[in-house]
């Protein structure tokens, strides 16, 4: 997989240094933050971000409203939430905020391998006349 940059939210900061150390030993770029808020402003400014993962519940702005706000500017941006809460959560209100995938927590190297792999499935699209599949 190509080396990808990468944006992280999460308000528990010993998550996001964990996010950040596997996505950099996979060979990703992570540019990690603590809230959606400062995310946002992030998306204004940083258009290059192949992907979005973000926890679910987090103070003020919390992952649900922040995928709806950040897919309404930039519908194309693939964004993958995770969460240890997700009981607390409606599936079908996740699924029309637009994540294009959710995942439960703890967070561990298989789990973002899963993450990725996600994504490279969405961005590769189906096979072209002649392509051949692996």
């Amino acid at each position: 997989m190509d080396r990808k940059k990468i944006l992280v939210i999460d308000d528990q900061r010993s998550q996001l240094r964990l996010i950040k150390r596997l996505l950099t030993r996979m060979g990703h770029t992570a540019v990690t933050v603590d809230s959606a808020e400062e995310a946002g402003l992030i998306l204004r400014w940083e258009r290059d971000f192949a992907m979005i993962i973000t926890a679910l519940k987090m103070p003020w702005l919390d992952g649900l409203q922040f995928c709806k706000e950040a897919k309404r500017v930039h519908p194309d941006l693939k964004i993958y939430a995770i969460s240890g809460f997700l009981g607390g959560y409606d599936p079908n209100e996740l699924a029309a905020a637009g994540f294009d995938g959710i995942y439960q927590k703890p967070i561990k190297e298989a789990l973002l391998l899963e993450i990725l792999a996600a994504y490279q499935a969405t961005v590769q699209g189906p096979p072209t006349a002649g392509s051949q599949e692996p």
